[in-house]
């Protein structure tokens, strides 16, 4: 009788030790093709080199453009550009003690690159009740550049979220710069408004 029972233990653990080895062959192999799933994504959102080069060239020759975005956006792009950046923000260098959003300025928030946009370059749009959180940004071809660097680099996140984010928002600065001809006469267009301001088509509705 003890024969029996040790044979048959012997059997129910070599039965859990196959379903536990099974379970674990099913979870790698889940594993490996969500990494693999994932690692594609990212290389679909990555821009190629030779292209993102000369965008960048393009841009380096834009005298400024008048970006506007919200707030959070700006941020999400800004934060990966120069290290640091709140939605509070309106310049880059420390505002004075008696500005509203003084205090959310400390000493930690030292910028990784100085994006140099001194006050009266950023533009909160709207106040009180019609404040939506769009604003306006006054950037040079130079920060145009430190962005679309930053984002590029962003794409590559293994954060597949924030790397669809970096590819979009990447995507919509070289919707810019694509319009930009070196080989127009200059000044035609400096300071043209661009949006990043996706929308529903109003004729279709909200159900």
């Amino acid at each position: 009788m003890f024969k029996t029972w040790r044979e048959e233990y012997r059997a129910g653990q070599a039965t859990k030790r196959k379903i536990a080895l099974e379970q674990w062959e099913q979870e790698k192999s889940w594993r490996e093709e969500d990494r693999a799933t994932r690692q594609k994504a990212i290389a679909e959102n990555a821009p190629a080199l030779a292209e993102h080069n000369e965008h960048v060239r393009t841009a380096a020759g834009v005298s400024y453009l008048t970006l506007v975005c919200h707030e959070d956006t700006w941020t999400f792009m800004a934060v990966r550009a120069f290290g640091q950046w709140k939605p509070a923000w309106t310049q880059s260098v420390k505002p004075s003690i008696t500005a509203m959003w003084a205090p959310t300025w400390g000493e930690q928030d030292a910028f990784a690159v100085d994006p140099n946009l001194p006050e009266g370059r950023i533009k909160k749009i709207g106040s009180g009740s019609e404040r939506n959180g769009l604003q306006q940004i006054l950037l040079s071809g130079h920060n145009l550049t430190q962005l679309l660097s930053a984002l590029r680099e962003g794409t590559k996140e293994d954060d597949v979220a924030a790397s669809a984010r970096c590819s979009r928002l990447y995507n919509k600065l070289v919707e810019f710069v694509d319009m930009v001809d070196p080989d127009a006469e200059a000044g035609q267009t400096t300071g043209v408004q661009f949006r990043i301001d996706d929308s529903v088509d109003a004729a279709r509705g909200l159900q």
